[in-house]
């Protein structure tokens, strides 16, 4: 018990120096375009969103070649977060990249920030993609907030 204890606030304490490294800028994520030129489609929801709300289901609708942005807020000095993304079929829709954003004031401590997720589509078809916020240590919180995506591709 002691032994997970202590591996679970190193982890809190070292978070903060490893996300350092990893978060990029809003500016650094670019919706990729489709083969017309036309921009991804984003799904944008704040922490506050999913506080009022604390499980959603989106349907979203995609034209093959197409990309889908999916930024949701973090914070991950709270211990959460979002883990991976897990997509239904991935002969439809496949992902292509993860990143976090950090908070655009810098000066806030604990202010959260964003991780975005970029999707492809592969084929036509129906898949879900899931997504679940929460505490990953052994009796941390599971699925505090969740989100699941219907997407038609045509």
């Amino acid at each position: 018990m002691k032994k997970a204890l202590l591996l679970g606030l190193l982890s809190i304490l070292l978070l903060p120096l490893i996300l350092a490294g990893c978060k990029k800028t809003e500016a650094e994520i670019i919706a990729p375009a489709d083969n017309s030129g036309a921009k991804a489609r984003i799904v944008e929801i704040t922490l506050d969103e999913f506080t009022a709300q604390n499980n959603m289901v989106k349907d979203i609708q995609l034209t093959s070649p197409d990309s889908l942005v999916v930024k949701l807020g973090a914070n991950p000095t709270t211990g959460y977060d979002w883990e991976e993304a897990v997509i239904g079929d991935t002969g439809v829709m496949t992902q292509a990249s993860r990143d976090y954003i950090g908070p655009t004031d810098t000066n806030v401590v604990g202010a959260g920030g964003t991780d975005a997720w970029t999707f492809e589509s592969k084929a036509t078809g129906t898949t879900t993609i899931k997504f679940s916020y929460s505490r990953p240590w052994e009796g941390g919180e599971k699925g505090t907030y969740t989100l699941t995506i219907n997407v038609t591709v045509k």
